[in-house]
This record gives structure tokens, sequence and C-alpha cells, in this order.
């Protein structure tokens, strides 16, 4: 049995496998406005709301006088009421600027200032001062965090005004006599101008236990390093994880990453601005504006100059020469921006980074993402004994290994081992040797005794657990395909989902998978769909056919979005660890690397598919045609490796470099799907699938202070959105159909492939600081799609008006809306009889009295301001981690509200769920009954259900014997069933006893026939 953590470490909160949710401060900017700001920020307010009363009324009058003649009264009447308006808008406009410029100018006068927080303010908008529910995390573990308590000392702070922002990530902020200063803020923060305050003083107690000892002063002594990934190292104790139980940091090491060229490969390489090119740049414009100017002289010494007066030959010369110049240096820089974004199939060595973000344990460990200080990356699992089986087996010698410090290691002395990749600060953890005492310390050994030191805790998060195949679609992915799906392939493609949806009161198991009440195809079941997998007759309920409308309503809008259902899987990646193991302690031919690993090929390995069965291995976000078509290998001497379900690759695969992804906890979708598979190798066929190629360069060191920290971050709210050239990928996608012609698809494949690497460097741009130059001749290129409204679709993707969308086109998407169609739901009498009272604790309770009239006012209360705030909350457009945060909210008002419940009616749980279940049994939304009291009605129904079972024949619940296992059918149904077999065993024995009668022609002598 694993020791609990807090007896290691005290000082955490008593949690620590990453369940508890905290309960912390969410601000915007109008708290920290000083009074004198914010009373101008409140006249801001009421000037706009007094314009869009005007402008509400100017709009009024002009549709009246539309259709007045202009010589009625009336008209002129409401003529001088328009004009007056007109005249009270033009004043306010100038009031509202003059008085926007006076806050702003204040808000630049006051950034020296120490800020404080007011919460006493009447604020009209609900994120500008709220409580939020966030992930445990080693910051909350570190800061004390209770679960599903409030905690003071981190505060998530949301700033659109950068003069606030410089501000507090200058001065910090005072609330309730306490000082807070920035912490960090990763780059899914940046994202959302969100930022992590937290307490001066629990900061000071714990930065030696969060960062190892790492301070930002010897990272500045040392050169600095890139702001923007300083603070997405530091934010990686904000990941929610649980404690790694029975990890020893000294047996873990930090080896070099593997890495090699694989030759002549094609590639799409396309040429970016290089740092080389940015300084001749700048020079060449710096002399084109010097020409400029002395050429500009030249004509106005020439327009002074009296009529009739020669110039000298000399000056002549000298304006020739440098209008020459200024020809000279247009050309070199028009041919500088010709190179520029330009894509051409080359063939070339590609670098493979294999080990990109990945370890290898040694000792039996689920494959998990990875949180230590500065450490981060995927960790999988490779038995230490088939290693050296293997080695054995093939007479390989195995050798020590060398660290990124120069120190070896045996096999046996080694149980994690990290790559350079994973170890971010590696740089700042040098090598020692301490003259006086005749010792040398390695950078890792630093790390080590400072982690023990410090009190430093290993965390794993995003646990490989449970991976079920039921993965779907999305128009992302089924968009690279548009040129090859007929309308047939859309109706195979959606036949399994269309099934599902015409079973919708007809098919029980339908309905219940419908409702996502499925154990195979659902991990996560929330208390209502593990309640009808127990009592599946609560589908007569009123609330459940209410919710399978909606449902229903819900999965014509996916499907018209392009979400099918598929057998497929979002799973790790992970390199082959048989040829890590191999690179490292081997002596292995690294030029020859068909020695190396056990996936062979153009395979791959994964636990959840059959042998030699064909896969599509794609990755989110999926832009260009990325669909890599592999042969599942799972041979019978490859188990002993896979001990994972994740995407083993091979090492002479270069999918990395096609599906763009890092070996540090990326996932991959794997599926089998035969009608994508097909489309897909249809398209290959004819493009072929070649992937981009480019240069990043790396952002330059600056120090660690305030100041380039917040210039980092600005930056990245500048440039940090991918949404505009996402969107006009799906456009060009979108411009393509089956009658488009070749020269039509291999032209928007080149600008598919240009927008994808400017999605890729506006992806890393928080990281790199950097952005290519686009010329103005591959802009036009762009606007020819960039100028269409968004596709059609996008009414059910992204919820737009219909003003807001092209008409239907004939892209693959498009399409689905005419094959998938509604009908209408009828329901049929499938099972047995459905009572409320199963799922109660005591049927006899009394929902007529006092109290119980006090329970249902309270429950409408709490329901109301759950419907109020998920009224603000689409669900449909936001992306999983959002999603997640959501629903970790939810989580969080419920554990609450259902203490809340209790304490104010004071009784317990039982009693309050059975009252409400009487009282709602007509309700047509339970969706708060269930949320909060979801596991009492389950345990309840657990309990009154406990030894029955559900007739396979007539769908009725019956009283099953005490040892009767093996059957499935009430007595009734046996009966008639038995009755049945006896009478089809007596007409097999009847049968098997008829006396085989020859034909007469054969029996009779040939003079009888004859007669």
């Amino acid at each position: 049995m694993e020791k609990k953590q807090n007896n290691i470490y005290p000082e955490y909160s008593a949690n620590g496998n990453g369940t508890a949710i905290i309960e912390i401060l969410n601000i915007g900017f109008e708290p920290l406005l000083t009074q004198k700001e914010y009373k101008i920020y409140q006249e801001i307010g009421s000037l706009k709301e007094t314009l869009s009363v005007l402008k509400h009324s100017i709009s009024f009058l002009e549709s009246k006088l539309i259709y007045l003649d202009d010589t009625e009264c009336y008209f002129n009447w409401l003529n001088r009421k328009l004009q007056k308006a007109k005249l009270k808008k033009t004043f306010y406009e100038e009031k509202q600027k003059y008085k926007e410029d006076l806050f702003k100018k204040m808000l630049s006068k006051n950034i020296h200032k120490t800020r404080k927080l007011y919460d006493n303010r009447a604020f009209k908008k609900e994120e500008q001062f709220r409580n939020i529910a966030i992930f445990e995390s080693e910051l909350t573990r570190c800061f004390g965090c209770n679960d599903m308590e409030h905690c003071e000392d981190i505060i998530s702070v949301v700033t659109f005004y950068t003069a606030i922002f410089q501000s507090i990530m200058h001065n910090g902020f005072t609330y309730k006599d306490k000082h807070f200063v920035f912490f960090t803020a990763g780059a899914g923060q940046t994202r959302c101008k969100k930022s992590t305050f937290v307490s001066e003083d629990k900061l000071k107690q714990n930065f030696q236990r969060l960062f190892c000892g790492l301070t930002p002063e010897e990272i500045n002594r040392q050169g600095g390093m890139n702001t923007n990934k300083y603070l997405a190292y530091t934010s990686l104790c904000q990941t929610n994880s649980e404690i790694w139980q029975d990890f020893d940091i000294d047996r873990a090491i930090v080896v070099d990453d593997i890495k090699y060229k694989i030759p002549n490969q094609t590639v799409r390489y396309i040429y970016t601005e290089s740092p080389e090119d940015k300084k001749k740049l700048e020079r060449l414009k710096e002399k084109l504006l010097s020409v400029k100017a002395r050429l500009h002289t030249i004509k106005i010494h020439k327009k002074s100059a009296p009529k009739g007066c020669k110039r000298e030959k000399s000056e002549i010369t000298h304006e020739k020469e440098l209008r020459e110049e200024k020809k000279q240096l247009q050309d070199e820089i028009a041919l500088l921006y010709a190179k520029y974004h330009k894509a051409s199939i080359q063939n070339m060595d590609i670098t493979i980074p294999f080990t990109d973000g990945f370890g290898i344990s040694l000792k039996k460990l689920p494959s998990s993402m990875i949180r230590l200080p500065f450490i981060k990356g995927l960790i999988a699992y490779c038995p230490r004994r088939a290693f050296t089986g293997w080695c054995r087996e093939h007479h390989i010698k195995i050798h020590k290994i060398t660290d990124i410090y120069g120190k070896t290691y045996s096999l046996s002395e080694v149980d994690y081992i990290f790559t350079k990749s994973q170890f971010k600060m590696w740089r700042y953890f040098k090598n020692e040797f301490n003259e006086t005492a005749g010792k040398s310390r390695t950078g890792w050994e630093i790390y080590k005794e400072n982690f023990k030191k410090y009190g430093c805790t290993a965390c794993k998060c995003n646990v490989e657990n449970n991976v079920k195949l039921n993965a779907k679609t999305n128009y992302q992915i089924l968009q690279t395909l548009t040129t090859e799906m007929t309308d047939k392939d859309i109706h195979d493609l959606a036949s399994y989902d269309i099934n599902t949806l015409n079973g919708i009161g007809r098919n029980v198991q339908c309905m219940l998978n419908v409702l996502g009440a499925n154990e195979q195809k659902n991990n996560r079941m929330n208390w209502l769909q593990k309640s009808l997998l127990l009592y599946p007759e609560m589908l007569k309920d009123s609330y459940v056919k209410t919710l399978l409308k909606n449902t229903k309503d819900s999965m014509i809008k996916k499907f018209r979005s392009g979400k099918f259902n598929i057998n497929g899987s979002y799973v790790f990646a992970i390199p082959d660890p048989l040829a890590c193991l191999q690179w490292w302690f081997t002596d292995l031919d690294k030029n020859n690397l068909d020695a190396f690993g056990f996936v062979k090929g153009d395979s791959v390995s994964c636990n959840l598919f059959q042998d030699k069965e064909e896969i599509d291995c794609l990755r989110s976000p999926h832009l260009d045609h990325a669909h890599c078509i592999r042969k599942n290998q799972l041979k019978e001497t490859d188990k002993k490796w896979l001990k994972s379900n994740g995407a083993y690759i091979s090492i002479k695969d270069t999918m990395s470099k096609i599906l763009m992804y890092d070996n540090d906890g990326d996932k991959l979708l794997l599926h089998n799907n035969k009608t994508i598979i097909k489309c897909a190798k249809q398209f290959q066929k004819k493009y072929g699938m070649i992937p981009n190629y480019y240069d990043m360069p790396k952002a330059s060191p600056e120090q660690i202070n305030c100041t380039s920290l917040f210039n980092g971050i600005v930056n990245a709210y500048h440039h940090g959105n991918i949404g505009t050239p996402s969107n006009e990928i799906t456009k060009i996608w979108t411009s393509l159909n089956p009658e488009s012609t070749k020269e039509e698809i291999e032209k928007a494949m080149e600008v598919i492939a240009l927008r994808c690497a400017d999605v890729n460097f506006t992806i890393d741009y928080a990281k790199t600081l950097y952005k290519p130059e686009i010329p103005e001749h591959i802009l036009k290129e762009y606007k020819r799609y960039s100028g269409k409204k968004v596709p059609y679709f996008f009414l059910y993707a992204k919820n737009k008006s219909k003003k807001q969308v092209e008409k239907p086109g004939k892209c693959n998407i498009d399409r689905i809306s005419g094959i998938v169609r509604s009908s209408r739901i009828v329901f049929k009498d499938l099972l047995g009889k459905y009572s409320c009272k199963i799922l109660m604790d005591n049927p006899d309770v009394n929902a007529k009295e006092e109290k119980a009239e006090k329970i249902l006012s309270l429950y409408k209360e709490l329901e109301k301001a759950n419907l109020r705030r998920l009224s603000h909350t689409d669900f449909s457009v936001l992306d999983i981690d959002e999603r997640k945060r959501a629903m970790f909210q939810l989580e969080l008002d419920t554990r609450k509200q259902r203490r809340m419940f209790s304490e104010i009616i004071g009784e317990p749980e039982e009693y309050i769920a059975d009252v409400l279940v009487i009282q709602l049994q007509n309700d047509t939304n339970k969706d708060t009954l269930w949320r909060l009291f979801g596991e009492v009605l389950y345990s309840n129904i657990e309990r009154n259900l406990k030894g029955t079972k559900l007739c396979k024949n007539c769908g009725k619940r019956y009283q099953a014997k005490e040892k009767d296992f093996s059957s499935s059918y009430c007595p009734e149904c046996k009966a008639g069933i038995e009755k049945e077999r006896g009478k089809e065993r007596v007409r097999k024995y009847r049968k098997s006893k008829q006396i085989f009668q020859p034909p007469l022609h054969k029996t009779l002598p040939e003079n009888v026939q004859a007669l």
C-alpha cells in the first residue's frame, strides 16, 4: 500500500490525488481602479447608455420620416425632434471621447501607484468580481489550499487595459491587508488575457519549493532567457496534477535527446524571413530612405533655381546615380520580399527529434504527463527485464549511460530516464567544483539536492486510464476530404449515427447510448447515466423523455457540423521505447535505423486495434491534409513492449513532421473508419501528402524583470490569435468539391500550406516572439478567400447567424444537411412500469408538510440561479480545457449547494431527495435534482432493485432467485420458452425416427415398372 503524501509533507493540503476543487477570486479591471478612475469610468458607462438610447431614437425617427410627406406638420415636428436628437448625440459623443481620453491619461499617470482591490462596488458584469473553481495543483498544495474551501492567497486577474496591467505587474496590489504580486501567466492564460497573482508572503515561503531553488537573479546572472518561456515554465505548477507517490529523485537521470536525420525526403519547403534577411531588409530600407531624402532635396533645389539657369553636369550625373541607386535598392527589396513565404517542393534531409519531450520509466507506471520544478513531458513504461532479455537473446552488450552533465550510470541504478528537452532549465544548473572541499557536483546533483532540501514534489497529470473507442470526427478532419467524399460516402460515414437517431423511442440500447449511459463508450458517466443502466425503466420518465428530444436536436446540429461517431480514440504519441533504450544503452549502429525498435516499417502499434488493421492517425488542429494511414502491428512478441494504449511510433516514421506534434504528451486520434481511410487514400494517390518544412527562429534571451515580462505578455496578447488564419483555411477547403479541377486543388493546397505555417508561427509566438512578414503578393492570394463569409455549416459548428454565413455550397460538410434529416420521435412501450418510488429511500415520506414546501421553494431558487449562470455559458463553442474548467466550476457549485441545502433545512440529504422526487415527479426539468442529489438517488435505486432483473423477452422486471446467475427471463417467459423448446425437441425426435422410403422407380422390378 502506498504511503500518504501528507505524512512526508505536512504543510500540504490533505489531498494530493488531484481531485480537490479550490475556490479562488477572479477579477477584472474594475475592482482595481482608483476612486477617481472609477468615477470617470462610471460616467463613461452612463454616457454610453445615453448614446445607446439616442441612437435607437434617431433610428426610429428616421424610419418614420421615410413614409411622410415633407409638407406635413407632423413631418416637420418629427424632423425637429430628429435634429435635436442628432445634436445631443454629437454632444454626448464628444463628451464621451473627452472622458475616455481623460480616463486613459489617468491610467497612464497612475502606472507607478500600488493599487487597492475594492470589493464593495456595484459591478454590472459578473466576470468583474466572482469566485471561480480551479484544479488542485502543486501551487494549491504548497499554499495549503483545502478541498471545497476558498483560498485567500491566489487571485486570477483579467485585464484589458495594459496601463492597469503594467501598474499591478510592477507594484502589485493590496487586498484584505495582504500584498499580492504577479506570479505567472502560462500560454493558455495569455490567450485569455489572464494572469495569476499571489500573496507575497506565501510566495516567499514557497518560492524555493516551487522552483527548486532557481531564482530570477541566478537566471539573469547566467545571461537571462526568453521571457515567455520563463512564464510557461513557472506556470507548470498550476497544472491540475496528483502527487507521484513512490517517485525517488535519486533514481532519476537526464540524458541527451535522440535526434537524427532521415535523408532525401520530399517536403514542401516554405522560405520565411530569416534574422539575416530582416537585418538586410532594414539596412536596405534605411539606404532607400536616405536616397529618397537626397533626391527630394535636389527636387526642391531645382524648383527654387531661377528660370533658364543651367545645372552643372556633375549635379545631373549625381541625380542620375541616385535614381539608379534608388531603383537598384527597390529591386533588391522586391527580390528579398519575393523569397518570403514561398513554397517549393524539394528533396532534403529532415531532422527528427525522436524524444522531444519524452522520457522512460523502467518501473511500472501508467503513461502520464509529468510535472517537476522546470521538468515537463510524457513518460511511458518500458520493462527493464524485457530489455535485458532482448539484449541477452541478441547477444548485445549493455553499457553504461551518460547523462547531460557527463556522469555515467548503469541500467540497474536508474528507474526514470528524463531527456534534456524535458528538463527546461538544464543550462542554469551547472557543474560545480568546490576547491576548498575538493569535491565536484554535477548540475543534476545540485538539482536533486535542492529538490530534497526544499521539499519539492514530483507530480503526474493526464494519467492514461480506461481508454475507450468513442471518438468523434469534426469538420476539420472531414473538410480535407471534400474533393473525394461523395454523398454515398457521407451516408456511409453517418450510418451508425442515423441508425441511433432513428432508434430513439424504438430501441432501448439506442436511447441509452444517446444519453451516454454506456460503460464501454463512456468512462465518465454521471449519476443519471449510471442510474439509467441500473433502472432503464426511467426512460419512461417525463424528464428523461425531454432529455432524449433535446439530445436528438443537439445530435442533428452536431452531425451538420461534421461530428460523427467513429471507432477511434485520442491516445498519447509514444516513441518506440525499445529503440530509445537501444540508442542509449547499446552500441548498435546509429546510421542503421532499421536495427532499432520493435515497430517496423510504415506501422504503428496500438493495443486498441487488430494486427495488420489499417488505421488513420490524425492530430488536432487538423488544417491541411494530414491523414497518416498506417498498418497496426500487434504481434504476440510485441506485447511485452506494449504496456500502454498509446500509439507507439517507429524510429523511421516521419509522422511527427506531417502531423506537427511533439512527444511531450500530445495526443493523436487513431481510428479505423473505412470511409475516411478510403477517401484519404484516394486524395493521396492524386496529390500526395507532403509535409511542410520551415525554419522557426528562437527569441533572444532577456533579463527577467517586471518590464521584460510585461512586454512579453503584451506582445503575446496582440499576436496570439489563431482564429483568423484557421477560419481562412476552412474557407479555402470549402471552395473545393468533387468537381474541382486538379489545378484548382493544387493551387488551394499551396495557399493552405502557407496559412498552416502562419498558424504555427502564431501558436508559438508567445515562445518565439517572432512572426514572419508576409509580402503583398501573398496577401492578395489570401484575400481571394478571406473576403468571403464563413461557410454555411458554421451555423451549426460555431452558432453563427444566417447573415454571417455563405449560402450552402458543394463542400462535403455543407452537403451533410441534405443527407442527415430530422424525424419525429414515437415512444414505444418497450419496458415495464416505471415508479419514482424506486428512486426513494422512504417511499412513505410526507411531501405536503410545511418543511417539504420549504424544500421545494429553496430548490426552485437554486434552479433559477443555476439557469441564470448556465445561460451565459455556451458549451458548444468551448475548447476541451475551457469545457473542463466550466464543468469543474459546476462541480464546485454543486457540492456547496448540497451542503447548504442540508444546513438550511436541517434534515439529511436522503429526506430532501425523497421530498424532491415526489414533488418533481412530473417535471420535465430535473437537472438540478440530479446534479445535487444524483448520488443519493443512485444508491436508492441500487438498494431497491437488489435481486431483480430485466426480462430479455418482455422487458418487465422480475425478482430473480438468489443463486440464479444465468437466467435472463421472467418466470412466465421462461415457462413459455421452455414449452417451445420442448415442442422443438419432440419435432426433431419424430423427424429423426421417420423410416427412410426410397423412390418407387428404384425399388420395383423392371417388368412391374413397365406395367
